[in-house]
Parts: structure tokens; sequence; C-alpha cells
């Protein structure tokens, strides 16, 4: 590309208007360290009953041992958050296939990357993701996963109440 294609494009990016900033949507990382290759666990359900999502995280809770879970409404389903299980991404990926009703392009999705991203907020006009409940795991945390887990926590709340600067009705046309 030459020097005055990539100006172009530069000055496109910069130009954006903010009609094309309101189709953001913003998403938190599962990673808590690179360099060890850590992350906490996200599961994504669409189009499922709240009751088949207590399920599927009670069980993988009982499986392999996980800790509390936050579940979230969203408009398409749930979102089930395990912000105090810190572990490898590749027992993350096992969790994913193997837990039952997780949506299957979430599932797809997570061969190709070696992290999880899942939205926080944007891509509707209104928000859409509400906390529903706490599911108890049998497993507690240690002090370490207590402290990086409310991290995770605090991150995503402070992601959530970005939704404003994405929302249509908080912008000006």
């Amino acid at each position: 590309m030459n020097l005055w294609a990539r100006v172009k494009l530069l000055y496109k990016y910069f130009a954006r208007s903010d009609a094309e900033l309101r189709d953001f949507a913003i998403g938190m990382s599962s990673e808590v360290d690179i360099k060890r290759d850590l992350h906490i666990l996200f599961l994504d359900y669409d189009r499922v009953p709240l009751q088949d999502v207590e399920q599927s995280v009670a069980e993988s809770q009982r499986f392999w041992n996980l800790s509390d879970c936050f579940i979230y409404k969203t408009r398409n389903g749930y979102h089930a958050y395990f912000f105090y299980d810190i572990m490898p991404y590749s027992r993350v990926l096992m969790i994913i296939n193997y837990t039952k009703y997780v949506d299957d392009m979430f599932r797809y999705i997570s061969r190709y990357y070696d992290y999880k991203t899942i939205r926080q907020s944007g891509k509707y006009k209104e928000r859409d993701i509400f906390f529903e409940k706490m599911v108890c795991g049998p497993r507690r945390p240690t002090e370490w996963e207590l402290e990086v887990g409310d991290l995770k926590r605090k991150e995503r709340k402070y992601l959530q109440g970005m939704v404003d600067m994405l929302r249509k009705d908080k912008l000006k046309d």
C-alpha cells in the first residue's frame, strides 16, 4: 500500500461519524495473565431458558470443580461468568466444548483464538445485559483468585458503565 493510500485510510478512520461509532460493542477479555496463560471462564447461552442454563452451570461446577457463577440476562439468552476460576486456556476450551447448551458459534470461535471475549455493552440501542442470579459452586477460591476475580468483576462493571457512551439516544445526530 503506497503512502497516499495509507494517508487516505488514516483520514477516513479519524473522520468517522458518530453514527458509525454507535455500531461498536465493548467486550471483556478472559485474560488474567498473558505471560502465564491464565484466564477466567465465560459461557454464552443463546435462546436457552434460564432453567437449562442453571442446570448446565451446576453440572459444569460439579464436574470441573468450579466456584461461583454469575449469570447475566441478555437480549438473546444468558452470559455466565466464573470470575473466581482462573485456569489455562486449554482448560477453558475443554469446559466450553463439553458444557451443554453453550452457543455453537461461541464454541466454534473458541477454537481459533487463545482467549475469550464476551460482549459487555453496545450492539443495541438500549442496555441489554442485566444481572440475573448467582449459582454457588462447590469449590472455594483461594485468596489470590478472589483478588483477581474481584478485579475482573470491577472491569466488567466499568465496561458496562460505558454503555451510555454507545447508546443511540445518548449521541447527538
